[in-house]
Parts: C-alpha cells; sequence; structure tokens
C-alpha cells in the first residue's frame, strides 16, 4: 500500500536532518512525500493525519530540547514557522493544518499539540486573517497565559482575538512591523532581530512586486537589512511584474496569438 511508505520517509528524514548542502537520501525521501500529499483525497486518508501529528510531535519536543545560543528556525505545514533565539520563541502564522476549500481533511493539529505550542511560544505573530496563516484555539490558550500576540487589526476583528496588538500599533525594539496587502486584505510583514544580531523577515502573501518592493524599501527606511527570509513557493513569478504590467503582457501575447492565427488561416486556408 502507498501510504505503507510513510514510516520510510519518517525514518529518512531522522536518519538525515536539514542541511545547506543537498542530501540526495533526504531529497528522494521529501519527494515521495511530495507524491503522496499530491494523490488524490490524500488529506483526508487518516495514514497521512497520523504522519502529520508524528512528524509535529518530533519538532515540537525538538524546541523544547533546544537551549543553544544560535538561532534556530522550523516551518509548519502549510505557512508557520517558529523561531527559537535564545530565550525567545517566536511563532508566526501557525494555524490548526491543512484548509482544504471543502473542507474535509485529516492533516490537523491535535487540541493537545496546538495547546503545547500555546506553551512554548513567547510571541506569536500572524501576517493576515486567512485561516491557513491564524488559529483561534492557539490565540485563546495564549491569551489566558497573557502572552503577547500580534496581527492585524482586521485579522483581531474577524476573528474576535482577546488581548492582541494591532500590527499598526507595534512598537519594539527588536520587531518591526509593515502593513501592505494581499490584494484588498491587510498583510504585515515583519522584521524580527534575533539574540545574535541577525534579521528575519517574514512577509505572509505579499506577492506582487509593487507590495513586495514596499517591503524592501521600509527595511531599507528602517536603516535595517535582511539576513534571513522567510518567503513561501505560491505565485512567486508574479513578484517580476506589477499587476498592469502583466495585463501588458498579457494582452500583448493575445495580439501575437491573434497575428499568427491570422497568418496561419492566409496560408492553410483556402
Amino acid at each position: 500500500m502507498k501510504y505503507a511508505d510513510l514510516a520510510a520517509v519518517a525514518r529518512t528524514l531522522r536518519r538525515f536532518p536539514p542541511a545547506f548542502r543537498v542530501v540526495p537520501e533526504r531529497e528522494a525521501a521529501l519527494l515521495r512525500l511530495d507524491s503522496l500529499f499530491g494523490e488524490a483525497d490524500s488529506e483526508i486518508h487518516p495514514a497521512m493525519g497520523r504522519f502529520y501529528r508524528a512528524r509535529v510531535d518530533e519538532t515540537l519536543a525538538e524546541i523544547e530540547a533546544y537551549s543553544g545560543k544560535t538561532p534556530r528556525f522550523w516551518k509548519l505545514y502549510s505557512s508557520g514557522f517558529i523561531i527559537k533565539s535564545g530565550a525567545r520563541t517566536i511563532t508566526v502564522d501557525v494555524n490548526g493544518g491543512c484548509t482544504p476549500p471543502c473542507g474535509r481533511t485529516c492533516i490537523t493539529l491535535s487540541l493537545p499539540q496546538l495547546r503545547r505550542i500555546a506553551e512554548l511560544t513567547d510571541e506569536y505573530y500572524v501576517t493576515h486573517s486567512h485561516e491557513d496563516h491564524i488559529s483561534p484555539i492557539v490565540c485563546d490558550a495564549l491569551a489566558r497565559r497573557g502572552k503577547r500576540m500580534v496581527m492585524p487589526a482586521e485579522a483581531i476583528r474577524r476573528w474576535m482575538v482577546r488581548g492582541a496588538t494591532p500590527a499598526e500599533e507595534l512598537r519594539s525594539r527588536h520587531t518591526r512591523a509593515f502593513l501592505n496587502f494581499q490584494g484588498n486584505l491587510p498583510c504585515a510583514m515583519y522584521l524580527f532581530t534575533l539574540a545574535n544580531g541577525r534579521t528575519v523577515m517574514v512577509r505572509g502573501d505579499i506577492y506582487h512586486k509593487e507590495g513586495f518592493c514596499a517591503c524592501i524599501d521600509k527595511v531599507r527606511e528602517w536603516g535595517q537589512t535582511v539576513d534571513y527570509a522567510f518567503l513561501t513557493p505560491y505565485a512567486e513569478a508574479l513578484v517580476l511584474f506589477t499587476d498592469s504590467e502583466l495585463s501588458l503582457v498579457l494582452f500583448t501575447l493575445g495580439i501575437l496569438f491573434c497575428f499568427f492565427l491570422l497568418q496561419f488561416s492566409k496560408v492553410f486556408l483556402p
């Protein structure tokens, strides 16, 4: 059975941890995992859910145990990041798991896992209000613990989050926020300064050239540089064009298509 491969994938990922160089064994395991996630209806298969939660348990145990001076980063499906820097643990855009349009999925975090994330988190940042970037359960758990939460005011209103600071009002010496948009939705870019002085930029779903360049301009205005950037893989090509430039490209391609179609009809049609 194809999902039996998950056990072998897990063993390989434990044996070959993340590294800057390409590790063929790890790359092969990740490609196999990609193919399983790409199977139709894989998100509703119980084996995928068990695999996901087991990997998250291992990740949370690693975060809790780590006490080194060098900052470490962890990536959680699908949009979440956890940064541990000295005594400070920063959680960004962690949600409850897979959020398919149909709402049917087994790839979800358990309630104990969500509460465990809230327990180890010192500061929780949300870039925007889409449900793949926020967990109301984590927000509630953090609020009960009196921990810091920062997100755009629109996200606070939409999810009725108690005790959160609007990103628009953030004043912090080690974290800066800049509000931009994903379409018409407010989306925050955060720049974190870590214990070793390095900076990390998280931009959520700010993809288009205007928004991305505005973020970089704001970093320059702050007199900062970006040492690390968390960039999601979706729609990266759109950064190459503004909306108006993209429209012009599509219009030009349409004209060329009509021109070649006309030439084709002259040559091949009576």
